[in-house]
């Protein structure tokens, strides 16, 4: 999400323009279907792309110290234990990132391409009720320093994730949506997630495993490939992908 900066400092100003042709700064953020917002980074120039914004990022450094809570699930009746983003096909192929297919082959990818863009969208959504809840994001900054604009949004996350913890009891099954009345429903999944022991890295080797085992783009094709089955193996039922 950009947020225009209206007082940018003109010493500065050309290396926050980007395609929005006005000084901009960028909020990078993961969000669930509930609109919670899990992460978020704020301050990075308007003018870097989402790959130069991830080089930059902090979203994987709890994960790469080994501080991250443990996650182990099922797909295709394998276990994973390494979470995931939705993201879009700009993001290197690394199991961290779940991204569509450009050209998908068969029903099957197509089923996949479809989900995937679906919940993908949850990012943009919470984009936009967080400006439309907090109007003052919406509008171009006045302020002078970065620092400040930098508190603003943190205060607005976390108001705005107040607010979405507050109506969870209304939400009911935040998960309905996954599926369809005419679908094979499989058994519910089922996650364990548990605060990690004595995980932080003990050496630089150690660390330099985890980097890599983030980056493993063989292990980015083999998650994929077990979530489009998965998907397909609960969902055959569906005539409509």
């Amino acid at each position: 999400m950009h947020w225009e900066w209206k007082n940018c400092p003109s010493s500065v100003a050309g290396q926050f323009k980007g395609k929005e042709k006005k000084p901009t700064v960028v909020l990078e953020a993961c969000a669930d279907q509930e609109l919670w917002i899990w992460h978020a980074n704020f301050g990075h120039p308007g003018s870097l792309n989402d790959i130069n914004i991830l080089d930059r990022s902090t979203v994987f450094d709890a994960l790469m110290r080994g501080e991250s809570p443990q996650v182990e699930y099922k797909l295709n009746d394998k276990t994973y234990s390494m979470t995931y983003c939705l993201a879009d096909g700009i993001y290197p192929d690394w199991p961290v990132f779940i991204k569509p297919l450009h050209q998908p082959l068969g029903n099957k990818q197509k089923y996949f391409k479809k989900r995937q863009e679906a919940c993908r969208k949850d990012v943009e959504r919470a984009f936009g009720v967080l400006q439309a809840r907090w109007r003052i994001l919406a509008l171009p900054c006045r302020l002078l320093s970065r620092l400040d604009m930098n508190k603003v949004m943190r205060a607005c996350i976390i108001l705005h994730n107040m607010v979405v913890e507050d109506s969870r009891e209304e939400l009911g099954d935040v998960h309905e949506y996954l599926f369809d009345e005419h679908a094979v429903m499989g058994p519910s999944p089922e996650f364990i997630v548990s605060r990690p022991h004595g995980l932080r890295p003990r050496s630089v080797r150690e660390l330099s495993e985890r980097i890599v085992s983030i980056e493993n783009t063989e292990a980015h094709f083999k998650i994929r490939d077990d979530i489009i089955d998965h998907l397909w193996l609960y969902h055959a039922g569906e005539t409509h992908c």
